[in-house]
C-alpha cells in the first residue's frame, strides 16, 4: 500500500489520465500511479482539483483531509459501497478467530522479541556492572516466554488469558530492569499509568500519548476501526484496535523516555509533585519530549503501524468469514 502525504503549503493535486501529478509551490512535478496508491493525505493549504477528487473515487482511494499537525479531520466517502466497508465487514466478523489469533500473536512477540532488544541495548551500554547478573536472567526469562508464545496454539482454549499472562509476567520484569539503567534519584518502584506516581512515569506516560496518536492516525487512514481490537477487545468503548498496534511500539517509547534520563535531559523542573502523590509535567517537558518523538521517532512508528494495517488488510480480505 502506497501513502501520498502532501504536506507543503502552496501544492496542487491534479489527474493526468489516470494518473496524480502533485506539483510543489516551486514547480516539482511528481507523478503516481493511481493504482499503486491507497491513501492520500493533505496537511496542508492545498490545491486539489476536482478530476484528482474524481480518480480517488473511481479507484477507492481515501482522501483525507488532516490538521497542521497531521490528526485526521475529514475523509471523502464514496457514495457506492466500497473497499473500506468490506475491510470493516471482516473486521468486524474476526473479533474472536484463528486470524484474530495470527494478529495477537505477532503483535504479542513483536514487543516481547523487542523489549529484549532494547535491555541488551542498554545493558551493552551500561557502565556499571552491579546489576549484570539478574539483567542476564531476566533476558533469559524473556527468551523462555517467547519460546511459550511461539508455542501456543489457536486450538489452545482459552489463549488470550495465556497471552495476558504472559505479557504481565514480561511487564514486571522488564520495567524492574528498566528501573536499574537510570540514574538512582530518577529509579522507580513499580509501573504506574494514570495517575504516574514519579517522574519517569510521567514521562512515559506522556510519550505513549504521542505513540496512540500516532498509531490511530495511521489505522483511519489505512480504513480499519480503531475501536475494533482483536487483542483488547473486551474493552468496550475504547479505540481497541489502537490499543493491539501499539504494543509491539511501545519498547521505542521506552527507549526514548530512558534516553532522556540517561542523557540528563530531564531536569527537576519538569515535574510538579502534587498532594495525591502524583507527578505532572510542566509545558518544557512536554515541549521537549514532543521534539524528541518528532525528530527520531515519528517516521517510524507511523510506517510500522501503517504495515501492519496494510498487513492485516490484506489477510482479512484473503480470509474472509
Amino acid at each position: 500500500m502506497m501513502l501520498i502525504e502532501i504536506s507543503s503549503h502552496g501544492s496542487v493535486l491534479k489527474r493526468d489520465h489516470e494518473v496524480f501529478v502533485v506539483i510543489s509551490k516551486d514547480k516539482t512535478r511528481n507523478e503516481i500511479p493511481a493504482e499503486k496508491v491507497d491513501c492520500i493525505m493533505i496537511t496542508s493549504n492545498s490545491v486539489i482539483t476536482t478530476q484528482a477528487i474524481r480518480l480517488c473515487l473511481e479507484k477507492q482511494i481515501q482522501l483525507v483531509i488532516c490538521n497542521f499537525g497531521g490528526k485526521p479531520v475529514a475523509r471523502l466517502w464514496s457514495s457506492t459501497p466500497g473497499k473500506a466497508t468490506q475491510i470493516r465487514r471482516t473486521q468486524y466478523l474476526n473479533d474472536d478467530t484463528a486470524l484474530s489469533f495470527d494478529f495477537c500473536k505477532k503483535l504479542l512477540l513483536q514487543k516481547t522479541k523487542r523489549q529484549m532488544q532494547l535491555l541488551k541495548e542498554l545493558a551493552h551500554n551500561r557502565t556499571k556492572s552491579t546489576t549484570s547478573f539478574d539483567i542476564s536472567n531476566t533476558i533469559m526469562s524473556l527468551q523462555s516466554i517467547i519460546e511459550k508464545i511461539k508455542k501456543t496454539q489457536y486450538s489452545d482454549v482459552p489463549w488470550k488469558p495465556s497471552f495476558l499472562g504472559y505479557e504481565g509476567s514480561v511487564a514486571s520484569q522488564y520495567f524492574g530492569c528498566v528501573s536499574s539503567f537510570l540514574p538512582t534519584k530518577w529509579q522507580f518502584t513499580k509501573r504506574s499509568q494514570y495517575p504516574a506516581i514519579d517522574a519517569f512515569n510521567s514521562v512515559l506516560n506522556y510519550t505513549y500519548g504521542l505513540g496512540y496518536a500516532s498509531v490511530e492516525k495511521m489505522i483511519i487512514l489505512s480504513g480499519l476501526d480503531p475501536n475494533a481490537g482483536f487483542y483488547h477487545s473486551d474493552s468496550y468503548a475504547k479505540p481497541t484496535l489502537s490499543f493491539d498496534l501499539i504494543e509491539p511500539l511501545r519498547p521505542y517509547m521506552d527507549k526514548l523516555a530512558v534516553s532522556l534520563f540517561t542523557k540528563k535531559q530531564a531536569k527537576d523542573s519538569w515535574f510538579t509533585y502534587n498532594d495525591d502523590s502524583s507527578v505532572s509535567l510542566d509545558v518544557d517537558a512536554r515541549r521537549h519530549i514532543i521534539n524528541n518523538y518528532r525528530q527520531d521517532y515519528v517516521k517510524k512508528i507511523e510506517q510500522e503501524s501503517w504495515d501492519f494495517c496494510s498487513y492485516m488488510i490484506k489477510n482479512l480480505l484473503e480470509n474472509r468469514t
